[in-house]
């Protein structure tokens, strides 16, 4: 199989980054050589130093879909699929009546990113510097929202709500891009991986659970519970009673036992 996974609460503790407590079914899919695929709303230059510390050589969903990157790859995805420039062409080339109601992070400095995201300075400085989308906070009318999505989808652009941020982007998903990371991974290893195993702990992360074979909710108390997902009454969706990498590894190893067809699976 090949396992989809969300970082933020999911597989990392919210607030320390932690993963330890996922290290029994890390290790139980690294020995059986399934490829983890990290799906995140951080951008490349946030997500390379969390490939190391997992010690995962796959390819990364970055910025919530926009794009792929990895490191592996000599002149990978990233290079190739990087369009952080056509959008900051056309938010600077925005009517007037617009311009000021978008500040994006290309208009901010790592002080004021930092105090918008609760990120510290030297992440904050590594999520600016951005691939495949540009978040930035809208202060204008409903209006002028219309105006400016209307001007994006002119540049074949989108701009969709990310908590409090509005985030201009070619529309990419994680679910949109699992499919394509797949084939990268087969390609490489030259093997078919069936069947596709996702898990999330947010609104942003239920179409990737739903595309699913196999979709896992983390539990979050941070944030009040999902909305009932497709195939959640049918099994194919289950969610865990412990939070983040705690329910992480419990559902991987549930997973595993599942598809081993054997309960005496041992992680």
């Amino acid at each position: 199989m090949i396992v989809f996974t969300d970082l933020d609460g999911t597989l990392l503790e919210p607030d320390t980054c932690d993963h330890h407590a996922a290290l029994p079914a890390l290790a139980a899919l690294a020995a059986r050589a399934v490829p983890v695929v990290v799906a995140t709303d951080r951008t490349a230059a946030e997500i390379g130093p969390v490939l190391v510390e997992l010690k995962l050589d796959t390819p990364a969903i970055v910025e919530n879909g926009g794009g792929v990157f990895w490191p592996a790859a000599p002149a990978g995805p990233a290079e190739a699929d990087a369009c952080y420039d056509e959008i900051r062409a056309c938010l600077d080339a925005l009517p007037a009546r617009l311009k000021g109601c978008f500040a994006g992070f290309g208009d901010m400095d790592a002080r004021r990113i930092a105090a918008l995201t609760g990120l510290n300075r030297a992440r904050a400085a590594r999520a600016s510097r951005r691939g495949f989308s540009e978040p930035g906070l809208f202060t204008g009318s409903e209006t002028q929202l219309v105006a400016l999505r209307r001007h994006l989808a002119a540049h074949g652009l989108c701009a969709e709500r990310h908590g409090r941020f509005l985030t201009v982007s070619r529309g990419g998903s994680k679910a949109g891009r699992m499919n394509a990371v797949r084939a990268l991974v087969e390609r490489r290893d030259g093997r078919r991986y069936w069947p596709l195993v996702a898990l999330g702990d947010a609104e942003e992360d239920r179409e990737m659970l739903e595309a699913a074979d196999y979709g896992v909710v983390v539990a979050n108390p941070a944030h009040p519970p999902l909305a009932e997902l497709d195939g959640e009454r049918e099994g194919r969706v289950i969610r865990t009673e412990l939070p983040g990498p705690m329910g992480w590894n419990a559902a991987m190893i549930e997973i595993l036992r599942r598809l081993a067809g054997s309960a005496e699976f041992d992680a």
